[in-house]
């Protein structure tokens, strides 16, 4: 695209690159003023780690609502090891039901899998959540552990959550109830203490914005107590090593203070703006489902499960997904994603994570409508570099 093309679309391009992928997504000015003035100043075993440790724990309960009972984990490496951390750390004999309703939760049902483990899984057709008659019989056929996905990132379908735990509790109250929550984790009210999950986990890179690998997961007494009783938990997702060094503010293996600093500026962002990043992260996604719908798109989740974090749009035969994502990143200088595995060349994904305010949302699908109206016009230029980049 030439310089008169790009001037076309000034008025609605963003003057900072903007990275509103499904994750990692773009820094939050209180990530940001971290790194700017990052200093290593202790070791990870001083008195001053602990304090920074406690800090973050601290403000992980008040934004999570963690009661006593349960224990919250901070990590130095992704969510991907903690899928498998929940595997190793319940007994072998255990039954687990899956769920597959996208890519990633099928990635968390595959792990259990590979270690040889017992496992049903739930099929659910992209774009669909799992029906709360179709998972009140499987609680009833018996298993020892669940894994649910509060939000699927390949889809755009956000699963309630809390209804699948209170039927739980009923229907198979022994259960362990393990919940992936890595792309809405920060975004929408999480109460632990109601909840009552036996694990809830996630990575930083997301609503949270943190550049630094990390992760957090939050661990029930009774899933501290099926670790002890599960042989052979290796060193490094050992459940119970991690759990008996948190009580003295430490880790079994280096976690970066970086990390530390980065989430406690975030949780402080998040708890300073209260309420209302609810309803920032709703609003942005409903801009999103209304572009989609004046421009006659469908969206792939259904009305009942739309996330509030990740907004999955199909795009029309006659615009192929990673030429449009490439021109969104040309001309309004937003990086987007295609969609997911066989979605690639059928859909975008738009997420709405971090800091992202509703007036840049509205500035940035002005001009996505200017692009789409105008595609005949605008693709000779911008298909070639699409091409090249989804090569890469």
């Amino acid at each position: 695209m030439n310089s008169e093309g790009h001037d076309g679309f000034r008025h609605h391009r963003l003057p900072d690159t903007a990275l509103w992928t499904p994750g990692p997504h773009a820094l939050t000015p209180a990530v940001e003023r971290v790194l700017r003035t990052y200093r290593a100043t202790y070791s990870h075993r001083s008195a001053e780690f602990k304090n920074v440790y406690a800090r973050a724990v601290s403000l992980l309960r008040d934004a999570f609502h963690i009661s006593e009972g349960f224990t919250p984990l901070v990590f130095g490496h992704t969510a991907s090891y903690n899928w498998e951390m929940v595997a190793v750390n319940t007994p072998t004999g255990y039954g687990a039901l899956g769920l597959d309703m996208g890519a990633f939760s099928a990635r968390w049902s595959g792990v259990f899998e590979r270690l040889g483990r017992s496992i049903e899984v739930l099929n659910v057709p992209w774009g669909q959540g799992i029906q709360p008659g179709t998972w009140r019989n499987a609680l009833r056929r018996g298993y020892d552990v669940a894994l649910l996905t509060h939000n699927e990132t390949a889809t755009g379908v956000m699963l309630p959550v809390d209804a699948l735990c209170e039927d739980a509790r009923r229907l198979a109250p022994e259960m362990l109830v393990a919940i992936d929550g890595v792309s809405i984790a920060g975004a929408v009210e999480v109460d632990i203490g109601s909840m009552r999950p036996d694990y809830y986990l996630w990575s930083l890179q997301k609503d949270f914005a943190i550049p630094a690998i990390g992760s957090v997961m939050i661990v029930s007494e009774r899933a501290v107590e099926a670790a002890e009783n599960t042989p052979r938990r290796g060193y490094v997702l050992d459940l119970i090593e991690w759990h008996a060094r948190a009580a003295d503010g430490q880790t079994p293996v280096t976690v970066s203070d970086l990390v530390l600093r980065c989430l406690i500026a975030r949780l402080e962002e998040m708890l300073d703006e209260g309420e209302g990043r609810f309803d920032r992260h709703r609003n942005l996604a409903r801009m999103q489902r209304d572009w989609a719908g004046k421009h006659g798109l469908d969206l792939l989740a259904q009305p009942a499960f739309y996330s509030p974090t990740v907004t999955t749009i199909l795009m029309p035969d006659s615009i192929p997904a990673a030429e449009f994502v490439h021109a969104a990143k040309n001309l309004l200088n937003v990086q987007i994603a295609p969609g997911y595995g066989p979605m690639q060349d059928t859909a975008i994904r738009i997420a709405a994570m971090g800091s992202t305010s509703e007036s840049e949302m509205e500035r940035f699908l002005a001009g996505l409508s200017q692009i789409i109206g105008n595609w005949a016009a605008n693709r000779p230029a911008l298909a070639p570099a699409a091409r090249r980049q989804v090569a890469t």
